[in-house]
């Protein structure tokens, strides 16, 4: 019989819990940055396709960290 108060008051804690106001939204970005122009890959030459990979490859990557920026201060 005793288990039934300290039941109904942890409901009652539960629910108090989600009827909280929710926390306040944060400023987000509406635009989103221009994705940058990727560099063609030569059909033939390994140095010249090497270099063209590479370079491609640190776009992304740049691209992507501006982006993970972005959503940080979404959070």
């Amino acid at each position: 019989m005793k288990a039934r108060p300290i039941i109904a008051s942890a409901w009652l804690c539960l629910l108090s819990a989600c009827a909280s106001a929710p926390p306040p939204a944060m400023p987000c970005v509406a635009a989103l940055p221009m994705a940058p122009a990727l560099p063609m890959v030569p059909a033939s030459g390994i140095f010249a396709q090497a270099q063209a990979l590479v370079a491609r490859d640190k776009l992304h990557v740049a691209y992507a960290r501006r982006l993970e920026a972005l959503l940080d201060t979404c959070r």
